[in-house]
């Protein structure tokens, strides 16, 4: 692969990005990958402000995605894609330089379809957006979420991250398009597709792009929120895509209800808010472990608390009152 580089396209699903968008596309457009095997195409989910503008302006082809969803703006941007591998990111990301060879040099054996990368903070990341990272590492050293924020070694895995992928486009074609009922999580069902016919993923530690988290408390309860729901969406679909993890954080809302109820009727209210404040210290000292950063590490315990509570509600929310549509969602 070293002297014929395969023909590659990129696709983004976008949404009134056109604050972030033209990084994301800066970072492609210096990829050290020959310029007339990239095909970039940016599925738009009827966008009003100027994200199309923006993609068309760095040569970006432009296709709408009606139904306004990931899954069905990855499902568009592969209809649409003539590249041999197909890669998928998101508009909040900035690939290094040398993101797409080492996705390409990850393909050694034919039993690969897809690899993913190592996914990092970006340097000018805000405290609170910092604080979510750590949110994320907890999850990925608990095995809950396939965003690796490291990698010594190439390795197999079960799950690639949606942001941070490329995939042969023969193998994805055995599973494309995907189920456009799907909130969420669209990624994880995809990835198990193709593991239910065989084939192999891997990470490739030099596969590095930067992610900035959510920037706000309100996107990032939204997002949790609607990462709660696809995540029950796909477990209904199969039990092994719904990890202990996942069903005890979407009944943490009722649980600690429960236990306040509990403890205060018991008189042990003191016990608790101890209880409560160790905790809290606990997740601060690991944010400045992480971050080096006091403020980022203050964050730490709210990025906790909005993600139990988010996850919840969307979790409680889809067991209760499954989402009928996700057009437009």
């Amino acid at each position: 692969m070293s002297t014929c580089w395969p023909s590659v396209s990129i696709v983004i699903p976008v949404r009134n990005e056109e604050r972030i968008l033209g990084r994301c596309l800066e970072a492609i457009a210096r990829l050290d990958y020959p310029k007339e095997k990239v095909e970039v195409i940016v599925a738009d989910s009827l966008s009003t402000d100027r994200s199309s503008q923006i993609a068309a302006s760095f040569g970006a082809r432009v296709i709408p995605n009606q139904k306004q969803t990931v899954v069905s703006g990855r499902n568009r941007g592969f209809s649409e894609a003539h590249g041999e591998f197909v890669a998928f990111t998101d508009a909040d990301c900035i690939l290094r330089s040398d993101w797409l060879k080492a996705g390409v040099h990850g393909f050694e054996s034919e039993a690969v379809a897809g690899v993913g990368g190592v996914t990092l903070a970006p340097g000018d990341a805000t405290p609170f957006q910092q604080a979510v990272n750590v949110l994320f590492l907890m999850a990925s050293a608990a095995g809950a979420t396939a965003h690796h924020q490291s990698a010594q070694t190439a390795r197999f895995v079960s799950d690639l991250p949606g942001c941070n992928c490329i995939y042969r486009r023969d193998a994805l074609a055995q599973v494309m398009p995907l189920d456009e009922n799907l909130l969420t999580a669209e990624d994880v069902w995809l990835n198990w597709q193709l593991s239910r016919r065989g084939f192999r993923q891997a990470i490739a530690n030099d596969m590095v792009l930067w992610h900035y988290r959510r920037s706000t408390v309100k996107s990032f309860c939204r997002q949790m929120y609607r990462f709660a729901i696809g995540r029950l969406q796909v477990g209904k679909r199969s039990h092994r895509l719904l990890s202990p993890l996942h069903i005890a954080a979407g009944f943490s809302l009722p649980l600690a209800g429960t236990v306040v109820a509990f403890g205060c009727a018991e008189g042990q209210a003191p016990i608790l808010a101890l209880a409560s404040q160790a905790a809290c210290l606990c997740l601060f000292t690991l944010g400045l472990f992480r971050t080096k950063s006091i403020a980022a590490a203050l964050c730490v315990p709210m990025a906790v608390g909005i993600f139990l509570s988010a996850w919840s509600a969307g979790f409680l929310r889809d067991l209760f009152f499954p989402l009928q549509t996700v057009d437009g969602k």
